[in-house]
């Protein structure tokens, strides 16, 4: 599901509108937990009337969908180059901590989209896109490496790269978002770099 910059007026009220329920439900989803809240209190925390909220989100499942469609939303109004290009371990590095940055703008929004993520397993189609850009980062940067050590550094990349250390790194751990940001940003630098430079997983001897 992809959403484009509303242009007229009505489209404005309408994106204003689902943004509205999207907000209430990260606040409730926070609140309450993914499994408890019902959509009566989604349309009441977002200020707007049960027929309204099913207008938008006919189920909970469309309206969990819809957290992951506003975080998207997000990232795009944010300017980020979701491509990594060129792919260098720099230029990951600087998306990563530039993601970073803006999940913590709508901290509430992102922390609900990550429980809901972990608990549906929902996959949006611009994460599987975000899936194929880290695989085409790891094949670029890491040629040299054999099948097995290209999964291990797609699964050290991708664990780095996505909303879920963000929030493990923020709402756990304690840290900013700026500390969070340098923290990505430098452990996928050096890693990277090394790789760049034609080193690759040392497994230890059995």
């Amino acid at each position: 599901m992809s959403v484009s910059a509303p242009s007229s007026l009505r489209e404005r009220q309408q994106s204003l509108t689902r943004q509205l329920i999207t907000e209430g439900l990260a606040r409730v989803i926070l609140r309450t937990g993914i499994h408890e809240f019902s959509v009566q209190e989604v349309a009441d925390e977002a200020g707007v009337s049960l027929r309204t909220l099913y207008r938008y989100f006919p189920n909970r499942e469309d309206l969990l969908e819809g957290l992951g469609v506003e975080v998207e939303q997000t990232i795009r109004d944010g300017g980020l180059d979701t491509s990594m290009e060129p792919m260098s371990a720099e230029v990951v590095a600087e998306f990563v901590g530039d993601l970073f940055m803006v999940l913590g703008g709508r901290s509430d929004l992102a922390r609900a989209w990550v429980i809901a993520n972990m608990t549906t397993g929902f996959k949006s189609e611009a994460r599987r896109s975000h899936d194929l850009t880290i695989l085409r980062v790891v094949q670029t940067l890491g040629p040299h490496l054999d099948e097995a050590e290209q999964r291990q550094l797609y699964a050290v990349v991708r664990c780095l790269a996505g909303s879920l250390p963000w929030k493990v790194m923020t709402a756990d751990l304690g840290l900013s978002d700026e500390e969070a940001a340098e923290a990505a940003g430098w452990a996928l630098r050096t890693l990277l770099e090394e790789i760049e430079a034609g080193g690759r997983p040392v497994l230890p001897e059995s």
